[in-house]
């Protein structure tokens, strides 16, 4: 409840701060700030990276406060309190805003080991800070970057926020081993000859809207779209852990164990991706065995996204008596599903 107030109090701060502001407390682009501003632009950054954000505190210990991973260039956080990521969209973090420049009165402190050491003054409104950037001199990035606010207007819960950058520079994707138990029950080789998912449309109060249904077959797949009387043939289908963007599952956390009507289930959090879509979700395997029970997956409101927000697949392990009853032999599906 202090964490709410704190952000409530904070918004409201926002809205008194907008409109009181005149155009010349505006920064205006520093010159000085040129190579900070190079090196801080998302244009310059990879594709894969986290920023970790900690309160320093007096004593000069950490203590986290968020996770922040950027995933084939979509953003996700993840608060210190909650298991949970939440998905954003683009990361986008320009060196330059509508409000003006992200940096001001940049300065060379001088050099500690390979980090070149640069003092600035931050802004991002209506919040401004003193502060210190650390800079890899052979690869040009951003290695730890400290904000100290004024007592007047603090961005989070403290007045001094340290962020430490890690870069994933790597061509080829590998499994996060973070991820090892829901990879196992994702993987295709893991799973029956035959089984089926129901997809649905989660709404904000927790209803649900069918969407379409999806049987394996002996590797092939078939669809049913809501409204259809009968299955469409789809063709060959393999659900990897790893494809050309990464792995599906990235920041695998486990959440709890949780009970059901069929049993146990091992409640985990996750970022996901595939063919250039990424969700925040939640996955639901089976305590007795590798196989994923429920999938929900939030998509950011202003990315690349299906036609609604969030999606839930219902798995189901019961065997087809008699196969599946294509209607129309001859059709195929024009996609695989999400």
């Amino acid at each position: 409840m202090r964490f709410l107030r704190y952000f409530l109090g904070m918004q409201l701060a926002v809205v008194a701060g907008a409109s009181i502001v005149r155009a010349e407390e505006m920064p205006k682009p520093d010159p000085s700030c040129a190579d900070v501003a190079r090196i801080y632009d998302q244009f310059n950054r990879p594709m894969y990276y986290s920023i970790t954000t900690y309160q320093l505190k007096d004593d000069g210990s950490l203590k986290l406060f968020q996770d922040l991973r950027v995933v084939n260039g979509h953003y996700y956080t993840r608060y210190s309190f909650s298991e949970k990521w939440l998905a954003h969209g683009l990361a986008d973090f320009s060196s330059m805003s509508r409000m003006g420049p992200v940096f001001t009165s940049c300065k060379l402190m001088g050099k500690e080991d390979n980090l070149l050491h640069y003092s600035a003054t931050w802004h991002e409104f209506p919040y401004a800070a003193a502060a210190e950037l650390w800079v890899s001199e052979d690869s040009r990035r951003l290695s730890k970057m400290i904000r100290r606010y004024p007592d007047r207007l603090w961005q989070f819960p403290f007045a001094t926020a340290v962020e430490l950058y890690e870069y994933d520079d790597g061509s080829e994707r590998v499994p996060d081993p973070s991820c090892a138990d829901v990879n196992k029950a994702y993987d295709g080789e893991n799973r029956p000859r035959q089984y089926s998912i129901a997809e649905y449309e989660l709404k904000d109060d927790g209803s649900t809207t069918p969407h379409g249904e999806l049987r394996i077959d002996d590797g092939e797949y078939y669809t049913k779209p809501r409204g259809s009387a009968g299955w469409v043939k789809g063709g060959p289908i393999i659900f990897r852990t790893v494809d050309g963007l990464g792995p599906r599952f990235i920041s695998c956390k486990f959440v709890a164990e949780e009970s059901s009507t069929s049993g146990k289930l091992l409640h985990y959090a996750a970022i996901w991706q595939k063919d250039g879509f990424g969700a925040a979700s939640d996955i639901w395997l089976g305590q007795d065995g590798p196989r994923l029970i429920k999938l929900v997956r939030h998509f950011a409101e202003n990315d690349r996204r299906p036609p609604y927000p969030v999606i839930l697949e219902i798995y189901d392990y019961a065997p087809f008596p008699h196969g599946v009853d294509v209607t129309d032999k001859s059709a195929t599906s024009v996609t695989e599903p999400y």
